[in-house]
């Protein structure tokens, strides 16, 4: 099916729908756990019809994935991030998720999302340990929702008090973006980054897990790009011979076409729905609910006042349902900026073949 004119909809009758299967990756392209490698070359569930739709992990009574970004400030300028020049456009505003917000949200995936809900991933526009209360946003997560508790970093911020307690809380898992294996690399990715600084915390964060017997999973990420793609087997190497639970090598993407990033998906003609519509869903800094994990220039919010509702109600609401059923046809209203989007290409499916973000997850809870 081709665009529908503005202000048109498709039906909206339907959850599940079987459309031919491809894919081109997501979020983990290759990932090691401890000394097992494991390497998926995107088999089975590619190359013929596949069915759409809630199904394994993804739940349609609640998501999965409960994303909270806390605050929009940062001290990087990563080249395929768009926060810098947001940064320098005056959009970057400084704020902050409530204490509040972030305690109903919680509450809400301890009534609704246990069993159901894999992860909360406290993660920001920015860098979260930017924001004064993380730790007390982390700890009464990790305290009252009932479910694996998680924090993306760019792990500069880090000392061994915040690491200590972190371990001591139960957080259940800290993901590292380190983008290098060479300290000349990180700089020019990782801009006003130190890669001898934060490789030293990530090895104090190991040694810290080692002396008190924690359970917190501790991971690496590398985001393979031209600048940084001769060392990813040194970076996949070092980091497993160190002890880390995983190593995820992640595909390069457009932040939802806000930065021109070389990215290729094959053939965009073909229906292809984005996982994350029945997978995830993020709550943000100014209080508001968006479908899409990366929504810097808020045009794919679902929500703009949590308080005022709840991730439930949103989740089974008739929003969700047009916008899956847009993704499931490939017949996008004229509103929605999914439509020119290349990332959705990027995302994986359950059983599709390769190995997404939330099978990590799976992986881990079955050895608790």
């Amino acid at each position: 099916m081709g665009e529908l004119p503005a202000g048109e909809r498709c039906p909206v009758d339907v959850l599940r729908s079987k459309v031919w299967g491809r894919g081109n990756g997501d979020n983990i392209q290759h990932a090691s756990e401890g000394d097992e490698e494991i390497l998926i070359s995107g088999s089975n569930r590619r190359n013929k019809d596949m069915e759409y739709g809630f199904y394994g992990r993804l739940k349609e009574e609640f998501p999965s994935q409960v994303i909270v970004d806390i605050n929009d400030a940062c001290n990087y300028e990563c080249i395929h991030c768009p926060n810098a020049q947001m940064k320098r456009e005056g959009k970057i505003t400084g704020s902050q998720l409530s204490e509040e917000l972030n305690r109903k949200m919680v509450d809400e995936v301890a009534k609704y999302g246990r069993g159901i809900t894999q992860q909360i991933r406290y993660t920001a526009d920015g860098e979260p340990f930017l924001h004064p209360e993380v730790m007390e946003l982390l700890e009464y997560a990790v305290r009252r929702s009932g479910t694996m508790v998680s924090v993306t970093t760019n792990g500069s911020l880090l000392d061994e008090e915040k690491m200590l307690r972190l371990q001591e809380m139960g957080l259940g898992l800290i993901d590292f973006s380190l983008d290098a294996y060479r300290d000349g690399t990180y700089s020019e990715i990782r801009r006003n980054g130190d890669l001898e600084v934060v490789r030293r915390n990530v090895l104090k964060m190991l040694e810290i897990r080692e002396r008190t017997r924690s359970r917190t999973k501790i991971v690496v990420s590398f985001v393979l790009q031209e600048k940084n793609k001769d060392e990813k087997d040194d970076f996949e190497e070092y980091w497993k011979s160190r002890g880390v639970d995983w190593v995820i090598i992640r595909k390069l993407h457009t932040a939802g076409g806000t930065v021109e990033n070389d990215v290729r998906v094959g053939d965009t003609g073909r229906a292809y729905p984005c996982v994350y519509l029945w997978e995830r869903i993020l709550l943000d800094y100014k209080g508001r609910l968006s479908y899409c994990p990366v929504n810097w220039e808020g045009d794919r919010l679902i929500c703009q006042d949590y308080s005022q509702t709840s991730i439930k109600d949103v989740w089974n609401g008739e929003e969700y349902r047009r916008l899956r059923q847009e993704h499931l046809t490939n017949c996008f209203s004229g509103d929605n900026s999914c439509r020119d989007c290349k990332d959705r290409f990027l995302t994986i499916w359950p059983e599709q073949g390769e190995l997404a973000y939330g099978d990590m997850l799976s992986a881990f809870q079955q050895k608790r």
